[in-house]
Order: structure tokens, then C-alpha cells, then sequence
């Protein structure tokens, strides 16, 4: 779950398509390269975020609170 909120707020902070090396960056190396991955794959299944795939670009997708705590199980 603290992978998935970092990424987040990465994501909505720069509020700008950034690339999994440009992700990995701004979270300081403190996520490998597989987790970050996952961690995107499933925000994308939950339509969180939008992802090009290895080597494209990741991108915010506003959610609703309603749903946002749905998918943190608050």
C-alpha cells in the first residue's frame, strides 16, 4: 500500500506523463524496478493511472474519493 501512495503522489505532484526511470527517480531509488511495475500494472487494472507499457509514459488519472477509498479499504 505505501508503494501504491508513493507512486501517487509522485504522479500528482508533477501532474505531468512521466516515464517509470523519471518515477523511479523522483521516489529516490527506494522502489525497484519489479514492484514499481506491479504497482503500476494494478493502478492501471483500477484505472487510476494510464500506461503506455514499459518504455511509455504514466499518467494521473483523477479518480473520485468514493473511489480512491474504496481501492485504500477506507
Amino acid at each position: 500500500m505505501a508503494t501504491l501512495k508513493a507512486i501517487e503522489d509522485v504522479l500528482r505532484r508533477e501532474a505531468v506523463p512521466m516515464t517509470r526511470y523519471k518515477i523511479r527517480q523522483a521516489l529516490r531509488n527506494r522502489i525497484a524496478q519489479p514492484l514499481l511495475d506491479q504497482a503500476i500494472e494494478y493502478m492501471a487494472d483500477h484505472e487510476m493511472v494510464y500506461d503506455e507499457g514499459p518504455g511509455g509514459n504514466v499518467l494521473w488519472i483523477r479518480t473520485s474519493a468514493a473511489t480512491r477509498a474504496r481501492l485504500r479499504g477506507e
